[in-house]
């Protein structure tokens, strides 16, 4: 799945470990990265049900919008 850094509020989180998320920019995550994306709402973005992703890139531009391709952790 791509997701794309688009103007709609929502928020990146990173796993900083021991449960720990950080918010982050999209163009500062690096492959491998475990995030979580959420609503303006505060509404997790989920695939499958899961609401865990890893980056399966690093963060690329495609049309001069931030690209980052993911997977869902299970």
């Amino acid at each position: 799945m791509i997701l794309k850094d688009v103007a709609d509020e929502r928020k990146i989180f990173k796993d900083m470990g021991m449960s720990k998320w950080r918010e982050v920019r999209m163009k500062d995550l690096k492959k491998d990265t475990k995030i979580r994306v959420y609503s303006s709402a505060g509404r997790p973005l989920e695939l499958g049900g899961d609401e865990t992703f890893i980056t399966t890139t690093e963060p690329y531009q495609k049309d001069g919008v931030w690209c980052v391709e993911v997977k869902s952790v299970t």
